[in-house]
């Protein structure tokens, strides 16, 4: 027996070991990918710049004399401090090099027993002349860094031969780890100018990242050690999929799916004019919209007849709302790095980052509705119709408005007023057989007005400009809507017949019980194929493409946390989130649960919006988007949703968490790493209201429950 009671401590010991490795590596890969800067852009060089390109290509070409010398632009020294010397490497080449260069190593400059110190002083001239094309305005392109880089590599394996020193494979060995290092710097940088990171600020916040999680994962780990439900558990949950549950699935599954479809058949180079019709039938955001706003009023009559209120209702909807957004962190991340790796042209590459990050936008805005849900129940009550045309005309206004001023802020409002309006509608009864019929089809015709005598594009999914949120303008997406929602009416007794079968409810509960796990097996399925669209002609190419390291490790990058996710999380869920009516319910309560709103919209938002990199100097509410922050903002809001909900919210912990937090902002702030005055304001007065929070449950001891 008490062999027996070891086992099981030993494998949660381990379990525990196991999970926090993975954490640990994954913070770490992700801050450094996050940290990435933005790629800098490609002019045409004039003047100092061109010399130095010249200049550059000299050095990676090296010869009988130092030519880069007589290339040098002639405020190079001016500019840099840098005066050039000309030095003879090994091979009898003749080098113009940095005196007082050398090879970088962690531990300062080290050009090792068999002296690669010739080739390292030439790359750092050459690192000099990129840093003076940044100065002057007009930086290289990353084909001059990676040239540089390339020239070194050769030149180190080279002095192994050369002077091999009686260890030529450990010399080999060394040469190549400090070519690996010397790419995944430059790889980290874009191939832009060589840069110094802020690592101060980076580290901070990767660490606020890790306590995050830390806090919330355990509670899901408990789950997990708890084991899976019960069978008498799961056949109580096995009904709690409604119709609209099963809509909205079907719904958001079509749309991602078919936008996917369109996406690839674009790039196999089929006609986008007749691609139309079919975007047509899979743009079903509005039902998507239709449905989830069923499902907000339903949880929010649920709330109020179990006792409830806002407060509980909010963290009950949006912390179990916000789980999936989560593994949006690692597509972010996974996506850009498993394309670049496939090498995938750029242009396809932000199409399949939009398409992969179009759920969170939908997300983001549908998390709005939900706060909005309680409000807009009560204006249906009083005034249903004239609601629904105040958002109809906002709809219109905003999307004139965007014409107007050329910015695409109010086409996200008309894409929140889209969600609102569906919502709405969803909110009222079932019109009778005549006006469904009459709405299909004066939404048929306004359709077809709209996109022939108003010019409007046909093209529904995938529209250049249109709100990433649907991926279409606003106006004939209403109209689509409208017969969408029209036939989905008159076929609704058929339709709840087959929502009903046995294989489909099975279906939507495994999507309710492993989102995560089933999107990011969806994208690495959708790499694949993209993959195939730029396959080799010749059948052996083709198979030997597809067998590369590379190919492999960018489809296991989308695979293995797909299988990570599912094992340690998914496997033990019924998708089923209970409600919390948890006390005691204090200011505290309503503070965490207001301030978890608003942090995991900005986080959802500024995610969807940064794309690692992708949109440099890009702002939300005058905040400067960053991926640290992002994940960090919606980190804190999912932790803050979920103590609100399970009634920790007046634990001292959960404030100082919150506090330690908003540290990473400020630590940036004060060290002026692209921080302003509104990221200080939000940031700083949350700390400040953290720590008399936490003040105050001290002061005031009250029975609280555990935080998990």
């Amino acid at each position: 027996m008490p062999a027996t009671a070891e086992v099981p401590r030993l494998r949660q010991r381990l379990s525990t070991t196991a999970w926090l490795l993975v954490l640990a590596v994954s913070l770490l890969g992700f801050g450094f990918v996050a940290s990435r800067p933005t790629a800098p852009p490609e002019r045409p060089l004039t003047g100092g710049a061109l010399a130095a390109q010249h200049a550059i290509d000299a050095l990676a070409s090296p010869g009988p004399r130092a030519t880069a010398l007589d290339l040098l632009p002639a405020d190079f020294t001016a500019v840099t401090g840098v005066v050039p010397t000309v030095l003879r490497a090994r091979d009898g080449t003749v080098r113009a090099a940095h005196p007082d260069g050398g090879c970088s190593a962690p531990w300062g400059d080290d050009d090792t027993e068999w002296d690669y110190g010739v080739p390292c002083k030439a790359h750092d001239l050459g690192y000099d002349l990129l840093r003076y094309a940044d100065k002057i305005g007009q930086p290289l392109p990353a084909s001059a860094r990676a040239a540089l880089d390339n020239r070194l590599t050769a030149d180190m394996h080279a002095t192994c031969h050369l002077n091999p020193m009686g260890s030529p494979g450990t010399c080999q060995v060394v040469a190549s780890l400090y070519a690996a290092g010397l790419w995944l710097n430059s790889w980290h940088q874009r191939w832009g100018p060589p840069v110094g990171d802020p690592i101060g600020p980076l580290f901070t916040g990767v660490a606020a990242i890790g306590c995050l999680l830390i806090f919330r994962l355990r509670g899901w780990l408990s789950v997990r050690r708890r084991g899976r439900p019960s069978r008498r558990t799961e056949a109580a949950r096995a009904g709690v999929e409604s119709p609209w549950v099963t809509l909205g699935v079907a719904g958001l599954v079509t749309l991602i799916s078919g936008e996917s479809v369109i996406a690839l058949a674009r790039w196999a180079g089929a006609n986008g004019a007749w691609l139309w019709p079919f975007t047509w039938l899979v743009q079903l955001a509005p039902v998507f919209f239709f449905a989830g706003g069923r499902a907000n009023a339903v949880g929010w009559h649920e709330v109020r007849e179990s006792g409830g209120g806002y407060r509980q209702y909010l963290a009950h909807r949006a912390s179990w709302l916000l789980r999936p957004a989560l593994v949006f962190v690692a597509v972010a991340v996974i996506v850009p790095m498993a394309l670049e790796l496939l090498g995938i042209p750029d242009g396809t590459n932000n199409a399949v980052v939009r398409i992969a990050l179009h759920p969170l936008w939908l997300l983001a805005v549908y998390l709005l509705t939900v706060v909005a849900t309680p409000a807009m129940l009560v204006l249906q009550r009083r005034a249903a119709k004239t609601t629904a045309l105040c958002l109809l005309g906002f709809i219109v206004l905003a999307e004139l408005g965007a014409t107007w001023l050329g910015s695409p802020v109010p086409r996200y409002l008309a894409a929140f007023g889209l969600a609102l309006l569906a919502q709405q509608l969803a909110f009222g009864r079932v019109p009778g057989r005549r006006t469904l019929v009459t709405g299909a089809v004066a939404g048929a015709a306004g359709l077809a007005l709209l996109c022939t005598v108003g010019g409007a594009d046909p093209n529904l999914l995938g529209t250049p400009g249109a709100p990433p949120a649907l991926a279409a303008n606003a106006v004939p997406l209403v109209l689509l809507g409208t017969i969408q929602l029209s036939v989905l009416a008159l076929l609704a007794k058929p339709l709840s017949a087959l929502a009903s079968r046995p294989a489909l409810g099975s279906a939507v509960r495994f999507a309710l019980r492993a989102p995560m796990s089933l999107y990011l097996g969806f994208l690495a399925a959708m790499l694949l194929v993209v993959a195939l669209v730029y396959l080799p002609d010749s059948p052996i190419d083709a198979v030997a493409w597809l067998s590369r390291p590379r190919t492999l490790t960018a489809l296991a990058m989308l695979a293995a946390p797909a299988l990570i996710v599912f094992w340690w999380f998914e496997r033990h869920s019924d998708g089923y989130a209970p409600l919390h009516l948890s006390r005691p319910e204090g200011w505290l309560a309503y503070a965490a649960t207001a301030l978890g709103i608003g942090f995991a919209t900005l986080g959802l938002f500024g995610f969807a919006l940064t794309r690692f990199g992708g949109d440099g100097g890009a702002t939300l509410l005058g905040m400067p988007l960053d991926p640290v922050q992002n994940l960090i903002q919606l980190l804190l809001g999912v932790f803050l949703l979920h103590t609100a909900r399970i009634g920790t919210s007046a634990a001292a912990s959960t404030w100082v968490v919150a506090c330690l937090a908003c540290v990473p902002a400020l630590l940036e702030a004060a060290d002026s790493y692209d921080a302003d005055a509104i990221t200080v304001i939000v940031h700083g007065v949350t700390a400040v209201f953290a720590v008399a929070a936490a003040a105050s449950t001290l002061l005031t001891p009250r029975p609280v429950a555990g935080n998990t």
